[in-house]
């Protein structure tokens, strides 16, 4: 038996628009251009440590998968799937990229690396996704002709390579968000009491302990909270804490592309 209302369906309704605007960013960024990747050929020390990072998380979301699959537990399934679109991908990752995305020049190797993300995800969400959303997932399939055959449904499930498991990726990453976690709460602080307005008017001071500062290195923290500057410290050893973020308004320019502030000319455009 289950249960039903309005409540109820307002809430799935709630879930499919979610899901459907992580495949509307998808095929918008990718202007209806799908390229099909061959996932086994796939060179990982080419891409970026988020993209690495992201590839993990799709590996253990697909381990995840079959055992639901197998079990028949289609709801925890669902719910994992819906969880990734809209956290890891959605609220995280595309909203970090988006910068790349919209404002490095065409052909720069970032952004063609980040193109080539969003094609491997969105054939591996298709074929996730065409058990649970039937029509969805056969439209889209019908739009970009992704696969040989005439239909999703006769497509196998995405195999992942064994190389994209990196615990010790996933490691250093979950503590780099706890970090942009601490700085978006100082941000919004910030923007609570009407000091700035978006993130992108803000500088970040962030002081760390040792072990993260030597984790932390070669991170761009502008990039990954999405501020203007961002520069890292050490902590004082009076202070207990692990992390301490301090955001002060930024001055100078405004970029008329990128919309980072700079007292200097920003060297992207």
């Amino acid at each position: 038996d289950l249960r039903i209302d309005h409540s109820i369906l307002d809430q799935h309704a709630e879930s499919y628009r979610k899901i459907r605007n992580t495949f509307r960013y998808l095929l918008g960024n990718l202007n209806d251009n799908f390229e099909k990747i061959d996932l086994q050929k796939i060179n990982l020390s080419e891409l970026p440590e988020l993209e690495q990072f992201m590839l993990h998380k799709i590996y253990v979301l697909n381990s995840n998968f079959k055992n639901y699959f197998k079990n028949y537990d289609f709801h925890n399934l669902y719910k994992e799937l819906l969880n990734f679109c809209t956290v890891d991908l959605s609220a995280f990752y595309f909203d970090i990229r988006k910068d790349t995305l919209y404002c490095d020049p065409i052909n720069s190797k970032k952004r063609k690396l980040t193109l080539k993300f969003l094609n491997i995800t969105l054939e591996i969400l298709l074929k996730w996704f065409a058990p649970v959303l039937s029509f969805t997932t056969e439209e889209i399939n019908s739009l970009l002709k992704i696969s040989e055959k005439e239909s999703i449904h006769l497509e196998k499930f995405p195999s992942i390579p064994s190389n994209w498991k990196n615990e010790d990726l996933n490691s250093k990453w979950l503590e780099l968000i706890k970090i942009r976690e601490k700085c978006n709460s100082s941000i919004e602080l910030k923007r609570a009491s009407k000091e700035i307005g978006s993130s992108l008017e803000a500088n970040l001071k962030i002081f760390l302990n040792d072990k993260l500062i030597k984790l932390s290195e070669g991170t761009d923290f502008s990039e990954l909270c999405i501020t203007s500057g961002a520069e890292i410290a050490k902590i004082s050893k009076k202070n207990s804490e692990e992390i301490t973020v301090e955001t002060i308004k930024a001055e100078g320019q405004k970029c008329p592309v990128c919309w980072k502030i700079n007292s200097k000319p920003c060297e992207r455009h």
